[in-house]
């Protein structure tokens, strides 16, 4: 059971993560550099997500674009992951080991390459810690990991 009461806080969440990620220049431009899209099947709440780059043309300060169940989306992933809500919302807290999810399919890679998610660890990393707090100040005790 994921700790999320619903699909509609997921999205709010992950809406806020992403626009946060976007916005930082410390993490959007190097994210949208590495020019390889992903897709979060999110199993458990049935939703998909998809982040890519903005393109160089799009929002200024705005360095990620996604997409919730294909709409509005017109970029193919290079990767495909599976993961449960409370297993996306604790990864990005930095909770969980990436490659040892892969490893034992706590994440399963549905299409593509581990390589492409392992690339975004070394941004991510300094990104956790932040998005913790955050997950704190909003008053969302009950997705702390």
């Amino acid at each position: 059971m994921s700790r999320f009461r619903n699909a509609a806080e997921f999205r709010k969440v992950f809406d806020l993560l992403f626009t946060f990620l976007s916005r930082d220049a410390r993490f959007g431009p190097r994210l949208r550099a590495l020019e390889k899209p992903q897709r979060f099947v999110v199993t458990d709440l049935k939703l998909t997500l998809d982040v890519a780059g903005a393109p160089e043309s799009g929002k200024p300060g705005e360095s990620l674009r996604w997409s919730w169940n294909g709409k509005g989306r017109d970029w193919a992933p290079a990767v495909v992951l599976e993961l449960e809500a409370d297993t996306a919302n604790a990864f990005f807290q930095g909770k969980v080991n990436l490659p040892k999810a892969l490893f034992t399919g706590t994440i399963s890679i549905v299409d593509g390459s581990a390589s492409v998610p392992l690339e975004t660890l070394p941004i991510l990393r300094a990104f956790h810690p932040l998005w913790a707090s955050r997950i704190r100040h909003e008053g969302w005790d009950h997705l702390v990991a």
